[in-house]
């Protein structure tokens, strides 16, 4: 967390700095940096207005610090990088799910990306972290000279599961239980990480 240590008992501290952040959070992704102002992040937070700079210098360091994907995030996919190549679809599926399906988690992620559709900078960071989170561990663990497209492709179908299902809450992939979603996913995702992608994919990639 990017929130500095300040006086008062530790536990309190925490406690301010994360009502702040799940405020500026929700004001972020619901009214865009430009409309949202510390004072308002701090009234939502129940907070004195000067602990926001106080924890978090500015306006632009509260944005920073609530673009901050929670650890679960790379630790997931890390771990799904990790199993053997023929089990990794459906390992990177049941890590997306995983994340996206506990709530204080999934509200983060959410919040980040719909921050992003407001803020370049924000838009620009989703990117960053995105990259080196997800696309960079994935290809990392793929074999061959194709890794970075498969690791590309495998991520249009993370992402687009994200968003239809959680983000956008499309009604039939919302309310699909998990096991047939990891069915009817995890061997497209397998495919892109070990089937053959066609020699013109190939060579353009």
């Amino acid at each position: 967390m990017a929130a500095r240590a300040g006086r008062g008992p530790r536990g309190e501290r925490g406690a301010q700095a994360d009502r702040i952040l799940t405020a500026a959070r929700k004001s972020f992704a619901e009214r865009g940096y430009d409309r949202t102002s510390l004072r308002s992040v701090a009234q939502a937070a129940d907070v004195d207005p000067t602990l926001v700079n106080y924890y978090f210098s500015n306006k632009m360091g509260l944005l920073k610090a609530a673009l901050e994907p929670p650890d679960a995030f790379g630790e997931g996919i890390a771990e799904a990088a990790e199993v053997p190549l023929e089990e990794r679809g459906r390992a990177f599926v049941e890590a997306a799910l995983r994340m996206w399906d506990d709530q204080a988690t999934s509200e983060i992620l959410r919040s980040i990306i719909l921050a992003a559709s407001h803020e370049p900078f924000a838009m620009e960071r989703l990117r960053s972290v995105f990259s080196a989170l997800v696309l960079q561990v994935v290809s990392a663990s793929l074999p061959d000279d194709e890794a970075q497209l498969r690791a590309d492709l495998v991520a249009t179908q993370i992402v687009g599961l994200a968003m239809t299902r959680y983000v956008w809450a499309i009604d039939r992939i919302a309310h699909m239980p998990s096991e047939q979603v990891i069915r009817l996913i995890a061997p497209t995702v397998q495919y892109y990480l070990t089937g053959p992608l066609g020699d013109d994919i190939s060579e353009n990639a």
